[in-house]
């Protein structure tokens, strides 16, 4: 295969005791039309002996795939930073072992990051289901600006749950873990990418979502992350700061920004993710949805 029409895409699939959700996923990564990929697996140190028999099944009959089984379970974060870690390709992609691609997915994306060299990021139209019941569709956004600072205000004035998260994107463009182990860990990560290049998402394809993962409620966050009382009554404000203080810890993006302009940025977005919080509150006080408004 010609890897200048073709290149090489990591997909990293971490994994924990979603048997089901699993074989789902891999029947999507296997319909995929693209077809040089580097698929990378990692079990969490699942309970669930079904788990294991799926990838063992899916590598025995795919040379593409790579799987791994933690000794012990790492943490959600830890695993997404693993299978990252042992990716090779130049473009990269995380699938969740219960979000389902449309079979043009990473083909559309590539083709759009190839013929567009600023943008680092490409998703599809990210649709939400629970237990199979269509719920919503993400409003989408594109970061087109020039600037990199105006890339980043753009993406916190738009961010909701964040679905252009689970697009194809340039690799290596980080030195860091690109997952923190801190709350809206996904959000700072987007962030880093915008400061680098520019985001986009293309309406020729779509995936579905699980909206019922585990940020999918204020208290599960509160429990996951540890909060104390003080931290959960402001939340908001909690959670933007460990959002904000975290974008600049990666050295290649710390080093394109100097003092003030990395402070500025960072007091920006903090007022920002507390504004939007005052207006989520106030659309479901009125029985809105804000980030599908």
């Amino acid at each position: 295969m010609n890897d200048h029409l073709h290149p090489l895409v990591t997909i990293g699939l971490p994994t924990y005791n979603r048997a089901q959700g699993l074989k789902k996923t891999i029947e999507c990564i296997q319909a995929q039309t693209y077809r040089n990929l580097e698929i990378i697996i990692s079990d969490n140190h699942s309970t669930d002996g079904e788990v294991q028999q799926a990838i063992q099944a899916f590598a025995a009959s795919d040379s593409r795939v790579q799987s791994f089984l933690q000794p012990e379970n790492i943490g959600l974060e830890n695993n997404f930073n693993f299978v990252f870690e042992k990716s090779t390709a130049g473009y990269f992609m995380w699938m969740s072992d219960d979000d389902y691609f449309e079979a043009n997915y990473i083909e559309a994306c590539v083709n759009f990051l190839k013929a567009n060299p600023s943008y680092v990021l490409c998703s599809g139209i990210a649709r939400y289901y629970s237990n199979d019941k269509f719920v919503f569709t993400e409003k989408m956004f594109r970061t087109e600006n020039e600037k990199p600072m105006q890339r980043v205000f753009r993406l916190f004035n738009n961010i909701g749950k964040n679905g252009n998260f689970y697009g194809v994107f340039k690799n290596r463009l980080l030195l860091q873990k690109p997952i923190g182990e801190h709350i809206g860990c996904d959000w700072t990560f987007m962030a880093r990418l915008a400061l680098v290049g520019k985001l986009n998402y293309t309406d020729s394809t779509s995936y579905q979502r699980s909206a019922d993962g585990n940020s999918g409620t204020k208290q599960k966050m509160i429990k996951k992350f540890g909060f104390n009382k003080l931290q959960a009554v402001f939340f908001e404000t909690t959670s933007a700061y460990y959002i904000t203080s975290n974008i600049f810890k990666d050295k290649t993006v710390n080093a394109k920004f100097s003092y003030l302009q990395r402070a500025v940025i960072n007091t920006f977005v903090f007022f920002q993710i507390n504004y939007r919080a005052v207006l989520q509150f106030a659309y479901k006080v009125r029985g809105k949805n804000f980030f599908n408004a």
